[in-house]
């Protein structure tokens, strides 16, 4: 004869059943995240100043990769910092700046364009790997002189990348204020400088 299980049993099994299919949604949407996250970086130093070498990876949204597929240009913006660390007080801020590159897609003729904001480079790509690889780096960037740090004093850069909502067209900078699926941004990274 079959008896149904306890209560206690059945109950234990519904909330196993839950906390399953939550974890099945839950982890391709945490592996698929969009954003920005640091694929590598270097320092290089010469007699006068610092430079940065960097390259975000790229995974867009689905709709800002729908605005891109449909002509949108997305504005990339490479944030920099060196600060100086203070223990008692605000960090002192030597150097910000930021490196503006823009991403379009040419449906007609199928191809990807970066544009480098600060030199004016204009760059052309078939694939789209490629054209993410060139919008999310940056390299040989002068970011600091080394007559700006004292010597012997510990110092600090900080480079994070976001997608510029501000810059997009004004109907969807409306909607990219509210939407998460826009807020593409990366963490704040650090590396040590000494003066």
């Amino acid at each position: 004869m079959n008896r149904p299980p306890p209560p206690a049993i059945s109950h234990v099994r519904r909330l196993s059943a839950a906390v399953l299919m939550a974890m099945l949604v839950w982890l391709p949407a945490a592996a698929h995240s969009a954003g920005f996250s640091l694929a590598g970086s270097d320092l290089r130093n010469d007699d006068t100043h610092t430079y940065l070498n960097a390259r975000f990876d790229v995974a867009l949204s689905r709709e800002a990769e729908e605005a891109l597929q449909s002509g949108v240009p997305l504005q990339l913006e490479l944030q920099v910092r060196v600060t100086q660390p203070r223990r008692w007080w605000w960090d002192a801020e030597l150097a910000e700046f930021s490196v503006r590159t823009e991403l379009l897609y040419h449906a007609l003729s199928r191809r990807y364009v970066v544009l480098n904001h600060e030199t004016g480079e204009r760059r052309t790509f078939f694939r789209r790997d490629a054209a993410l690889n060139a919008w999310a780096s940056v390299a040989s960037r002068k970011v600091i002189a080394h007559e700006q740090l004292a010597s012997g004093e510990h110092y600090e850069l900080h480079l994070r990348a976001r997608l510029d909502t501000d810059r997009l067209p004004h109907p969807l900078r409306t909607v990219a204020l509210v939407s998460p699926e826009w807020r593409l941004v990366s963490e704040w990274y650090t590396w040590p400088l000494r003066g």
